[in-house]
């Protein structure tokens, strides 16, 4: 699984808009801060205001701005409103569309490992973000086995 680039583009406005949660921002300025392309940035605010995550206002002094509170908004929910559901495999969409799914080895593997990127995804929101980060509990929650790639905590950074 790999996070696209519109995926990546919905993150970076909802955390400026996260640093100023009752503002209107204007677009322009969003795209020049956070270096994202007009053509994108029209594309990823259309599905997140679809999404109700963020609000758009026309004309002068108009803008972006967020529809919720930074600490409402889940990365999870970024992400999903512009990549649509996330799947680690189409086993997991729902019951039979995999024909092997009640009898595959590896659908419980893929159940448990999607309900911890789940738990991740949801557990970090907006708000954490516009905070630098600094709000987020680098330990990682249980899950890998002791040795296995992704184990390691990852660096506090500036907090």
């Amino acid at each position: 699984m790999q996070l696209t680039r519109e995926g990546d583009y919905a993150v970076r406005v909802m955390v400026e808009l996260a640093g100023a949660p009752r503002a209107i921002v204007p677009g322009r300025l969003i795209q020049r801060r956070q270096a994202i392309p007009p053509a994108h940035m029209a594309k990823v605010v259309q599905a997140l205001r679809r999404a109700g995550l963020v609000r758009t206002w026309r004309g002068a002094g108009g803008g972006v701005s967020l529809a919720l509170a930074p600490a409402e908004i889940t990365l999870r929910r970024v992400i999903e409103a512009v990549e649509g559901p996330i799947h680690l495999n189409r086993c997991l969409i729902g019951p039979g569309v995999c024909p092997r799914d009640r009898f595959c080895p590896v659908y419980p593997v893929w159940r448990r490992v999607e309900a911890l990127l789940f738990g991740e995804l949801d557990g970090v929101t907006m708000a954490d973000l516009a905070q630098g980060g600094c709000a987020i509990d680098p330990t990682p929650r249980p899950g890998p086995r002791p040795g296995s790639r992704g184990t390691e905590p990852v660096e506090p950074g500036r907090c």
